[in-house]
């Protein structure tokens, strides 16, 4: 038999569908824990001026403005690019080979991608120069001599003959450089560095290699295994159009189905999403407009937003 209405008391619970206008898949917002809607309005009188008491003798009034803000705490790729107009990309897992990043003692170092933990890594020192006679070396430029490293603390102009190589961290004059030895080309884990959810720390003393300085920055070239992952480009794309539909239910009303489509919207940035700190559960806040959708054409029909219920 037909659902009826029990009670006009209301507790709205439900389901906010998004459906990019132009292509696209549909997505929920998941839980939504508050949607407010917004109509501002212009109004202009006619003041009567014909008698001490006044009054308004004619009204003028027009919708300015017809937005709404929705409160999420599902923090989903989709919901905060929504949020950050933003693009996504999702990735699959995939070997990242010699990856270059800086480094100094007793510093986190993070990858470009979140790597697979379960997976092993390699950290090696990375050179840049091969050595040859009379040739001009930056400081910092580092040498690598089979499994042993090696960085122009001074720049200068290089000998004519090829030094001999010192270890235990030494120095070498080679002409007008100064080479100083950082030990092996390949670091060691729980050794040389320990890892992160990120990717690694460097260990303030090092077992295979030293820092010149506290201010050197050493160079490395990191392999690892990217694990799935998006990646999102915080305002980086043009403000999407959408359908956004809900399927909504009255808590109160023995879970009787409501239902409101708004033809047109445009989401803004977000006004607010606390990414750390705090006890409560993260939440996202989307703001947008109901535009008027010109397609909807027919006596009695709204261009913003048709509601139904029992």
């Amino acid at each position: 038999m037909p659902l009826t209405s029990e009670t006009r008391g209301y507790q709205g619970r439900g389901r906010f569908i998004l459906r990019p206008i132009g292509g696209g898949r549909p997505f929920e917002l998941g839980n939504v824990t508050s949607f407010t809607e917004s109509i501002e309005i212009d109004r202009q009188s006619r003041q009567d001026y014909t008698t001490v008491a006044g009054g308004e003798l004619d009204v003028s009034e027009r919708v300015s403005s017809f937005t709404f803000e929705a409160t999420c705490n599902d923090i989903s790729p989709e919901n905060i690019a929504s949020g950050f107009l933003a693009n996504i990309e999702q990735l699959g897992a995939q070997t990242v080979n010699d990856e270059a990043l800086m480094s100094w003692s007793g510093t986190r170092v993070g990858f470009r991608y979140l790597p697979d933990p379960h997976q092993s890594i390699t950290v090696d020192i990375l050179g840049n120069v091969t050595w040859a006679s009379e040739v001009v070396v930056e400081e910092g430029d580092v040498y690598i001599d089979a499994t042993e490293a090696y960085m122009a603390t001074t720049a200068g102009t290089t000998g004519t003959t090829e030094p001999t190589w010192p270890t235990g961290y030494g120095t070498v004059t080679d002409g007008t450089v100064t080479w100083t030895h950082l030990g092996k080309v390949a670091l060691t884990n729980a050794e040389d560095y320990d890892r992160t959810p990120h990717g690694i720390r460097i260990k303030d003393a090092p077992t295979s290699i030293q820092y010149p300085t506290a201010n050197t920055n050493i160079p490395l070239a990191v392999t690892y295994e990217r694990n799935p992952q998006y990646l999102i480009q915080a305002l980086a794309a043009a403000q999407q159009l959408y359908e956004l539909r809900w399927e909504g239910l009255n808590a109160v009303d023995s879970g009787n189905p409501m239902g409101a489509t708004y033809f047109r919207i445009k989401l803004s940035p977000t006004s607010g999403f606390q990414r750390h700190g705090g006890d409560d559960f993260a939440e996202l806040t989307l703001s947008g407009t109901v535009l008027s959708d010109d397609t909807r054409t027919g006596a009695g029909l709204s261009k913003f937003v048709e509601m139904a219920m029992i």
